[in-house]
């Protein structure tokens, strides 16, 4: 969360000697499923997303990383981690060297916030697994879309019922197990029945309750 990289820029001396912004085309790598981390970073802008690739060589997409999500935390705690993360867009990075990390005496304050964004991170990927599981195709879709629409919204990035939606198809597909052809006959589904609309990376949920009812969560605030 943001004000993780502000607890540890104001409460150690990294914000000095550790911490800087670095930005990642889109498309490139963040990580490198089971490599020796070196660094651990704050979301300031952009979207990124982690992934594993699964023995049949399909892409897993596991979870969507919006702009104030840490990213790669967990290496505070594991030398190595067994996902990749890559750029969904242009993505601007606070960075901290977990060398210089390791060198200073970070607040217990701190330390609290980011051992409880560690667990939130597992609980959410926990429950997501589960969400996705007991849902077809087009109920996972239209939990998909709400799903980023209502973050979005709650952080501030939203005009109205519009939101910025960059992912493509192949994302989509990816991050709930089903084909590309499924993604797109069930947003064209979502499309045709007036729920959403899909218009150069930007997502427009029209009737927010019934795509709430098609996602199978009857409160939609």
């Amino acid at each position: 969360m943001a004000e993780i990289c502000g607890a540890l820029g104001k409460q150690t001396p990294i914000a000095r000697d550790g911490v800087g912004m670095y930005l990642c085309r889109k498309g490139r790598s963040i990580y490198h499923k089971d490599n020796v981390g070196g660094q651990v970073h704050i979301l300031r802008e952009g979207w990124a997303f982690r992934f594993t690739v699964l023995p049949n060589g399909r892409r897993q997409i596991m979870e969507f990383l919006l702009p104030g999500d840490p990213v790669l935390l967990p290496l505070l705690f594991l030398p190595r981690l067994p996902y990749t993360v890559h750029a969904l867009t242009e993505a601007m990075l606070c960075t901290f060297a977990l060398k210089d990390f390791g060198r200073q005496e970070v607040s217990s304050e701190a330390t609290r916030r980011i051992e409880v964004t560690c667990t939130a991170g597992l609980v959410r990927s926990e429950a997501r697994l589960a969400e996705i599981n007991q849902r077809n195709s087009q109920e996972r879709t239209a939990w998909l879309l709400l799903s980023l629409y209502k973050e979005l919204k709650e952080r501030g990035f939203a005009e109205g019922n519009v939101v910025h939606f960059p992912l493509s198809l192949a994302h989509v597909a990816d991050a709930l197990g089903i084909t590309v052809t499924h993604a797109s006959r069930t947003l064209g589904a979502l499309r045709r029945e007036g729920l959403i609309s899909l218009s150069r990376e930007r997502l427009t949920v029209h009737r927010e309750q019934d795509l709430a009812n098609v996602a199978l969560l009857p409160e939609a605030s």
